[in-house]
């Protein structure tokens, strides 16, 4: 493989991965990203009053786990999974 050629391939792996880990990372349920809104449906009447009425906390609870990054310790394995995966797709389907 030409030195351009591997440049390529890299440049494509990163941006898999990097579309992967904003992918999972939204899907993260808490108030501001979108996994909230794909849980809610699923959450007891109560449960899901309690999430409403407390929503402040979660935007707090989100910038803390994006600050100190606990966001990466817990999604990680899930990008590294994933990223794989598609590589592996990828080089079965192309060589």
């Amino acid at each position: 493989m030409s030195t351009v050629g591997g440049i390529i391939i890299s440049m494509i792996g990163s941006a898999i991965a990097i579309n992967v880990g904003l992918g999972v990372f939204n899907l993260i349920p808490l108030p501001p990203l979108d996994g909230s809104k794909i849980i809610m449906p699923f959450l007891p009447y109560n449960a899901k009053q309690w999430f409403i009425n407390n929503e402040h906390i979660f935007y707090i609870i989100f910038v803390l786990i994006w600050i100190t990054g606990i966001a990466s310790i817990i999604i990680s394995p899930a990008i590294t999974g994933i990223t794989s995966g598609i590589m592996t797709i990828t080089s079965a389907i192309f060589g």
